[in-house]
């Protein structure tokens, strides 16, 4: 089901389960996210909520297909603030602009990125893939302008084991930007290295190493974009 609109004297849009929602995630962590609770808050009864979502798991597809939108749009805003032509500015701002939404939003990107929620899962081809696919395209979009232009240091397909060329190739990017496999790897690895950085700040384990986060997250965004760009 995951929403229906009904007739009611207050009208139970997807924006008004979603902030409560996230109100309680907040407060008490994906646990805390019960449909008693959100109809509670929202001064209806629990089966009148379960008109409108068929149960918890609907509440939680509603907030991280949410979340995704939200961090979406904060880095493309932040891309498009860089002259078009200039997708090293635009990885660098798009980078720095998810790791702000981060760590102001903490639960969020521990809902959308951190451990799997017990006993969720996610429709297939649901909200939450396609709001993902949004915000991943961000990123491919600045990745495709890296390697249409030449500053995308990219490893010949020989180079990665067969598998992984096939799994890269297979992916809706291959197709939809027209990335060969080794521009696809290069990708990945920028996600996987930004997201264990952000990951580790977020969660704290920095601090006991570092007091100066912003300045390794700094140096390690150069990091990144000597290892992936060439000039």
């Amino acid at each position: 089901m995951l929403f229906t609109m009904q007739r009611s004297r207050a009208p139970l849009t997807p924006d008004r389960l979603v902030s409560v929602s996230r109100e309680l995630l907040v407060e008490g962590g994906p646990e805390a996210v019960v449909v008693r609770e959100v109809a509670r808050r929202l001064s209806v009864t629990a089966p009148a909520l379960y008109r409108h979502v068929e149960g918890r798991g609907d509440l939680l597809t509603l907030l991280i297909a949410a979340c995704n939108d939200e961090v979406a749009g904060v880095c493309a805003a932040a891309r498009d603030c860089c002259a078009g032509d200039d997708y090293e500015a635009q990885l660098r701002a798009a980078t720095w602009a998810f790791r702000g939404w981060a760590l102001a939003n903490r639960p969020e990107f521990g809902l959308v990125y951190g451990t799997p929620v017990p006993g969720y899962a996610a429709p297939v081809e649901g909200p939450t893939v396609t709001s993902a696919r949004r915000f991943g395209d961000v990123f491919a979009s600045i990745y495709a302008g890296l390697w249409r232009t030449g500053r995308l240091w990219v490893p010949e397909r020989s180079e990665l084991p067969p598998q992984l060329a096939e799994d890269l190739e297979a992916n809706a990017l291959h197709e939809a930007q027209g990335l060969p496999a080794g521009a696809l790897y290069q990708f990945a690895v920028g996600w996987h290295r930004m997201l264990g950085l952000v990951s580790v700040e977020v969660s704290g384990h920095l601090a006991w190493v570092l007091a100066d986060t912003e300045g390794f997250a700094r140096r390690q965004l150069d990091d990144l974009a000597e290892d992936l760009l060439v000039e």
